[in-house]
């Protein structure tokens, strides 16, 4: 009886050994098709991170061009504004020169310095004339420069918008 059941116990730990291969590899190819995607999963997150990080970088950097090209745009405009009270003080002193000129009574001496002063003073209207318009020019470009980098930049913002937005549906999904 000893022998039987010795028998019986053999027979039923050989069939339990036998489907436990059969099932062992559907676990095993499962746990390394999961571990396998995690690994997928996780150098995607690296690879994605890593091009957030290079898009913030390139947006600081952009965001710094914007500062400076405001900063010039600015300057020019502040120096065009100088430049063009210059130019309406040089204006102011050719028209009070005329007048004078026009109203003088004076001696030939007098009507000679006067017309040499009037004569001064057109020649700083149209250097002032000449520097407000070497100004304008530079603010136009300063201007544009500030409009580029600004739009470079709000492209940037985008980018880095569906770039938060790839990673929200990445994190989602894993979910």
């Amino acid at each position: 009886m000893r022998t039987s059941l010795l028998a019986v116990m053999s027979l039923l730990t050989s069939v339990g050994l036998c489907q436990t291969p059969a099932k062992a590899p559907d676990t095993l190819q499962s746990l390394l098709a999961e571990v396998h995607q995690l690994r997928q999963d996780i150098e995607a997150m690296t690879v994605a991170s890593q091009r957030v990080q290079i898009a913030l970088s390139v947006l600081q950097i952009q965001d710094l061009a914007v500062a400076r090209a405001a900063q010039r745009a600015d300057d020019a405009r502040n120096k065009c504004a100088a430049a063009e009270a210059n130019r309406q003080r040089a204006a102011l002193e050719v028209q009070n020169w005329e007048s004078v000129a026009a109203d003088s009574s004076a001696g030939d001496d007098k009507t000679k310095a006067f017309q040499q002063a009037l004569a001064h003073a057109k020649i700083e209207l149209e250097a002032r004339a000449a520097e407000v318009q070497a100004c304008l020019a530079v603010e136009a470009e300063a201007a544009s420069q500030l409009r580029n980098d600004q739009g470079k930049l709000a492209e940037l913002q985008e980018r880095i918008e569906r770039l938060d937005q790839n990673l929200e549906k990445l994190t989602t999904a894993g979910k």
